[in-house]
């Protein structure tokens, strides 16, 4: 009998797989939300949609700044981080006012008007037409209930540096790699991961009204002993990638991005093998205790009311 090869079918990778580990609990610092709370009124809130709300986040982390027994409804387009969702929430003593449940950004299945806020986090900038979520999101927004959107610059935050030294044209070469690579994300209808400077802007063209733009107050420093648990689990999340040799995305999909952001396959080896370079030079400084960093980022949060 002749022997078949078998052709191993890839399976996509669930989306943020890479982000969900501990790291996305020092996100935000926790008084900086109370104040956002009460600027928003967010003590008012009674309902709320959580969109793409993965592992259950950022939903969770809002929750205590709502009205008394308010309810949280979360939707995701994977299973598996339903299935987590659910687990956080009990884990955290809230699954009587969380539920969780299969859904798409592009096509919410509840009526309109349901909620008193509908709020998402790193969510738009992996949609190919945020607008048309955005349009959703307001769909089922109550009126003059709020949108609220957490949301960065990626680009920006590649100019985010240490105590490792660059040469300006590796810091250049750094930058442009990235900015490729974002380029060909959004065309290949994978989102604008820099999006966040746009969510204002897209607010006001689709008619929200008191529109608010805040920057995220939260630093990440990293210095030594780097004792605490915040700083453990950022050296810890960098080892992974490196471990997997992966930059947050893989080397298939990385190269996918940019090749369609105007790259050659002949240049990307060199600008993937510094990227990883980038990675190990950093954790050989973390376990030599030299490297330190304040470790700012851009992430904006954008709200915006309904008309009533």
């Amino acid at each position: 009998m002749k022997n078949e090869s078998k052709t191993e079918i890839k399976k996509p990778k669930p989306h943020s797989e890479a982000f969900f580990g501990e790291v996305r609990d020092y996100w935000w610092n926790r008084d900086f939300l109370e104040l956002m709370g009460k600027r928003l009124k967010l003590a008012e809130v009674k309902t709320a949609l959580d969109v793409g709300s993965g592992i259950g986040h950022w939903g969770q982390l809002l929750l205590p700044l709502f009205a008394e027994g308010a309810m949280l409804t979360g939707v995701d387009r994977e299973p598996q981080w339903i299935i987590k969702a659910e687990e956080r929430a009990n884990k955290a003593g809230l699954s009587k006012q969380c539920t969780y449940q299969l859904g798409d950004a592009n096509a919410l299945p509840f009526p309109d008007a349901s909620f008193d806020l509908v709020t998402c986090q790193t969510v738009l900038i992996h949609l190919k037409d945020p607008r048309h979520a955005i349009r959703e999101m307001i769909r089922v927004l109550k009126p003059g209930g709020l949108l609220l959107a957490a949301e960065p610059n990626n680009l920006a935050n590649q100019m985010i540096g240490g105590t490792i030294e660059h040469s300006v044209d590796e810091v250049m070469e750094r930058v442009r790699f990235h900015l490729m690579c974002e380029r060909g994300k959004e065309a290949l209808g994978l989102g604008n991961i820099s999006l966040g400077d746009l969510v204002p802007g897209y607010f006001a063209e689709l008619g929200l009204e008191r529109i608010d733009v805040y920057l995220n107050d939260k630093s990440n420093p990293l210095y030594a002993p780097y004792a605490d648990r915040e700083q453990q689990s950022m050296i810890q999340q960098t080892e992974e990638f490196a471990n997997q040799d992966s930059i947050g995305w893989d080397r298939e999909e990385t190269q996918s991005y940019f090749l369609a952001g105007g790259g050659t396959l002949e240049e990307f080896p060199h600008h993937w093998n510094r990227a990883l370079k980038d990675m190990r030079d950093f954790l050989a400084a973390t376990r030599a205790g030299t490297y330190h960093s304040a470790g700012g980022g851009v992430s904006y949060l954008v709200s915006g009311r309904k008309q009533a």
